[in-house]
């Protein structure tokens, strides 16, 4: 048997005495705004959560689908994950409560009025918080939104490059897929509907008319125009925020105040 396991330690050490965990400061900047860390706080707790929240809509789907070796590896993985994000927000979470409330209070009604609870309903659930409301202003409706207005500002984007080239054989067919995103995404889109029915027959029958069509000075410059205002009414009409990004906005605005000083 090796002397190493035979032999007694060179110390012994009292777990009572030892030295505490020391706090590291790694990802704060050396000369911190004023509000900073909450920011950062605040953004970290959104991303644990955000996480999680997906984690756990994976793990409903792997718990429905059909149970082979694969998936319960799957599963598996997917457990640990959860339990990670978990501890990454419980220990976010009090620090998120220090920077903007005096006195402490209890987690699960803390996040509960943050608004968290409500954004991220499986997560609440999954922490045993009472009295989920459940509705269309979660994270899940909000993301979906964003990823209809982030397609139809992509398609117009894509539109406006592609009028530089010298065939236009598929600008109709690029023209029906933003008109169905107008359709998908509504609101204050719609009003750009009519503007592409005015005009999309006669792009269609110009873009079949030879195989290497090309428009006109004066459709490239309604295509331009009529992308360009899509464009700026899905990233800089500073508008308030819709009713299902609205929780979400009250969160971030709340992370971004800047708390006065502590006495």
């Amino acid at each position: 048997m090796s002397k190493l396991v035979t032999t007694p330690p060179l110390v012994f050490l009292n777990a009572a005495n030892s030295v505490q965990e020391v706090e590291t400061h790694l990802h704060e900047p050396l000369l911190p705004k004023p509000g900073s860390r909450k920011k950062r706080i605040g953004l970290e707790v959104l991303n644990s959560l955000a996480r999680l929240e997906i984690l756990l809509t994976k793990e409903e789907t792997l718990a429905s689908a059909e149970q082979e070796v694969q998936n319960l590896r799957q599963q598996e993985y997917n457990t640990a994950e959860i339990d990670n994000m978990i501890n990454m927000f419980l220990s976010s979470i009090p620090q998120l409560e220090e920077e903007t409330v005096a006195v402490k209070k209890d987690v699960k009604a803390y996040i509960t009025e943050l608004g968290l609870a409500a954004l991220f309903p499986k997560s609440a659930q999954r922490l045993v918080v009472t009295k989920v409301s459940l509705g269309k202003t979660d994270a899940q409706a909000h993301f979906v939104e964003m990823c209809a207005i982030n397609q139809v500002a992509a398609i117009s984007l894509q539109i406006q490059q592609d009028i530089k080239l010298p065939n236009h054989k598929y600008i109709a067919h690029q023209l029906a897929l933003l008109y169905q995103c107008l359709n998908q995404v509504g609101g204050h889109f719609i009003k750009y509907k009519p503007r592409v029915e005015q005009h999309f027959d006669a792009t269609k029958s110009l873009t079949n008319s030879s195989h290497e069509p090309r428009l006109n000075e004066e459709q490239k410059e309604w295509l331009s125009q009529l992308t360009a205002d899509i464009v700026t009414e899905a990233l800089f009409s500073g508008r308030p925020a819709s009713t299902v990004s609205q929780p979400l906005a009250d969160y971030l605005t709340l992370v971004g105040q800047v708390a006065p000083p502590k006495v």
